[in-house]
């Protein structure tokens, strides 16, 4: 059965890979992403009448609420990725990696189901003889990691909510 998706942060590593096999399988499918990367790696897509694909920010409150509010599946992959950037623009990674996922979770519907990636990084650092697995305790270390820990925490209070930790 075909499912509206949206995805924010789409245009990026994961949404890549991710975009055109939900299409394949007959979703439609909305993408979100500010291109702060001038990234192009949806153009393949943009031909696909079950794809619409929009510039916008997801900070912006009156900007997306109507877009989250259209779909039945919200894939939330817009993130300042790694603790490198997140240090470098701490700002921007509080506001996209915690507070708009915040706002995002406080304006869904009940029915709304959230698919969210989360990092591996949440376990702290590992080794060759410190193999982690999702019954590993959380020991995240930096500021990205701490930020995805406490919106999987939110996340997971949440009815039909699913974390993958990749």
């Amino acid at each position: 059965m075909s499912k509206n998706i949206l995805v924010t942060g789409g245009a990026g590593y994961i949404g890549a890979i991710l975009i055109p096999e939900l299409l394949r399988l007959g979703h439609k499918v909305k993408v979100v992403d500010n291109f702060m990367f001038r990234q192009t790696s949806l153009n393949q897509c943009c031909s696909h009448s079950n794809f619409k694909i929009i510039n916008g920010d997801i900070r912006d409150r009156e900007f997306i609420l109507p877009h989250y509010n259209d779909a039945e599946i919200i894939i939330p992959l817009a993130a300042y990725v790694g603790a490198p950037l997140c240090n470098k623009d701490r700002t921007g990674a509080q506001t996209v990696n915690h507070d708009a996922i915040i706002m995002m979770l406080e304006n869904l519907r009940k029915s709304q189901i959230v698919l969210m990636p989360t990092t591996n990084s949440a376990y702290g650092s590992g080794n060759k003889d410190n193999l982690c697995d999702e019954n590993s305790p959380l020991n995240p270390i930096s500021k990205y990691a701490i930020d995805k820990v406490a919106i999987e925490k939110k996340l997971m209070e949440r009815e039909n909510s699913i974390s993958f930790r990749l």
